[in-house]
């Protein structure tokens, strides 16, 4: 017997192992089988939520009683509409447009604005402190004081210093003009110039106001003190200008509004019969402003920073304004007494008014106190003056879009139902019962408020294609239509009803049966279809484990296989040897019998 080659020997063990294996096989086989089937119940449970997605659209009043609105000429007037607006058309002429009642100063107040605090050199930064010696402002700091033009006893050295506690860096190659650099697009809220006519540095805030200032300190470099912005080593003591408030800000006693003819004093005002205290020592003018704002007086007040003009106007289109008992002299002073638009004339008092709109409405005068007013549901704005035409229609699309999207929807869903009938769920118990109940659910009779009772009723109707492919709906657009025309609310009450008046269609019809029913499966944490892939998925890791197992005996049988083959081929290959050994032997005792014959 010849020795078997490796190749021999493993394509034995391979084929044997090979019959063995049909265990492990019929393990995957069944494992995969449950992989395709919890694919299967996803793809139906996704597709049932999105069909119960569809059927909220059709839960919606909107749905089915919304309205279009369009106009001939939106500049003149636009238009919004609700469920509740009736269907008709508007013949709009927009004769005057409400207004709200104004005010304005005749002139500025003539209130100051904000000054900046401002720090400068103390006195001259040249050497010798006059015209002879001139500022090089372009001269590094390592060139030396005397190549810059600075007093000699003032050295510049690599260091920092800070500006409102923003620290700001010199190296000796920086010269006055990096340095202001730097300064300037710090975040130290402070503008950096050399004034060349008076050879010295001005620092500026970039914010008005008594609340600004400008703090130098920690100086290491020594420019501060070269600058002659400090009070050190011989230099005088800081040139230093504080910022002042707006006279918008400032106490009215600080400003020109308590000086000349009706300067304002301690006292009171009206306006709209709402009571104004006024403190020229406490108050400002922005502090007032703001109490006018916020009352109940329904004004609002407001200083223009260009003109310095102060206006007031109603916060609503069509209000008055009426001012008086003005023992403060306040709106006097603000000019806003006794305009030309004052319709009162009379001593200590003034009414400015608001205008109302006029619009021509199908031939009728409307007078109404703003722009934006209701007819028949509809919110109407008008724009301008002018002609439009409001038009308000029931908006059909809306309602035929939905219907259509949930009939589609539908047989999507029993479209793949029944190929999973077919064959991945072969007449599976729970999705026979599922389908069985979807088509009862959707094709019997339903109980609402309205005259509808039926699908069928509204261009709905089953269709029936034999075997799996019963269930599938057709939507006759004319008939649905035809029926949202004649009675569109109870179109509404066949799909959702609200039976018990809460605001809520939330109590009957099909959609809100269907879509409860559908719950039941649905539900991502107990639904049915959730159970079945969790106990799918349960089996599987089972088979995983079994799986495991047979492959690890199927290995070490591999294993052992290989190693009895081993040992038998050497054994058949030493048993070959010593056949060949006893042939030669035998081989050589003939040879010697042989010629031992032959000598006798």
């Amino acid at each position: 017997m010849a020795v078997s080659t490796m190749v021999e020997i493993q394509d034995t063990i391979s084929k044997i192992i090979q019959y063995e294996r049909e265990p492990l096989t019929k393990l995957e086989q069944d494992k995969a089988g449950l992989q395709r089937k919890n694919t299967a119940w996803s793809e139906i449970d996704s597709s049932l939520e999105s069909l119960q997605a569809k059927l909220e659209a059709l839960k919606s009043e909107s749905t089915f009683l919304g309205k279009t609105v369009s106009s001939t000429d939106t500049g003149v007037a636009t238009a919004s509409a609700s469920v509740d607006s009736i269907q008709a058309t508007y013949q709009i002429d927009v004769q005057q447009l409400a207004q709200v009642a104004k005010i304005t100063s005749s002139g500025s107040l003539g209130l100051s604005e904000a000054s900046y605090a401002v720090l400068q050199s103390s006195e001259e930064i040249n050497a010798s402190g006059g015209a002879s010696v001139t500022v090089n402002p372009n001269v590094s700091f390592a060139s030396g004081s005397a190549a810059i033009g600075l007093d000699l006893d003032k050295t510049v050295v690599s260091g920092s210093f800070s500006i409102n506690d923003i620290e700001i860096s010199v190296t000796g190659s920086d010269t006055i003009y990096t340095i202001l650099s730097k300064i300037n697009s710090s975040s130290a809220g402070v503008t950096a110039t050399f004034d060349e006519d008076t050879d010295k540095i001005v620092l500026t805030s970039t914010t008005g106001g008594s609340g600004e200032s400008i703090t130098l300190d920690d100086d290491t470099s020594g420019f501060l003190d070269a600058m002659k912005l400090t009070a050190t080593n011989g230099n005088p003591a800081q040139d230093f200008t504080d910022g002042e408030d707006a006279g918008l800000y400032r106490a009215l006693d600080e400003t020109v509004l308590t000086q000349g003819t009706n300067a304002v004093q301690d006292g009171y005002f009206m306006i709209n019969n709402i009571t104004f205290k006024v403190d020229v020592d406490q108050d400002s003018l922005q502090s007032i402003l703001n109490r006018i704002n916020n009352s109940s007086a329904g004004v609002t007040a407001y200083l223009d920073d260009v003109t310095g003009k102060l206006t007031l106007s109603s916060k609503t289109t069509g209000e008055d304004i009426y001012l008086q008992n003005d023992t403060s002299n306040f709106l006097k002073k603000l000019q806003l007494m006794d305009r030309s638009a004052d319709l009162d004339g009379t001593t200590g008092k003034a009414h400015y008014q608001g205008t109302q709109a006029q619009v021509m409405v199908n031939g009728e005068l409307l007078y109404r106190d703003g722009n934006t007013f209701t007819l028949g549901g509809t919110s109407i704005t008008v724009n301008t003056l002018g002609d439009a035409t409001i038009s308000v229609n029931q908006d059909e699309e809306k309602a035929v879009s939905a219907v259509r999207d949930f009939v589609n929807q539908f047989n999507n869903s029993m479209t793949l139902i029944d190929t999973n009938l077919r064959s991945t769920l072969k007449n599976d118990r729970t999705l026979m019962n599922l389908k069985r109940e979807m088509q009862r659910k959707f094709f019997s009779d339903v109980s609402n408020s309205g005259t509808f009772r039926s699908l069928g009723q509204v261009g709905i109707s089953f269709v029936s294609t034999g075997g799996y492919g019963l269930g599938r709906l057709k939507f006759t657009q004319a008939d649905f239509r035809e029926a949202l025309r004649s009675k569109s609310e109870d179109v509404m009450k066949l799909f959702a009803d609200d039976t018990d008046d809460d605001g809520i269609y939330d109590d009957g019809g099909i959609a809100n049966i269907a879509k409860t029913y559908l719950d039941h499966y649905t539900k991502s944490t107990d639904g049915v279809f959730t159970s079945k892939v969790d106990s799918n998925s349960k089996r599987a890791t089972y088979y995983d484990k079994r799986i495991e197992k047979e492959q690890e005996k199927l290995d070490k049988r591999e294993k052992d296989l290989l190693a009895e083959f081993q040992k038998l081929n050497s054994a058949i290959s030493s048993m070959e040897s010593q056949v060949q050994s006893i042939q030669a032997f035998s081989a050589s005792m003939s040879a010697i019998t042989a010629s031992y014959l032959q000598s006798r």
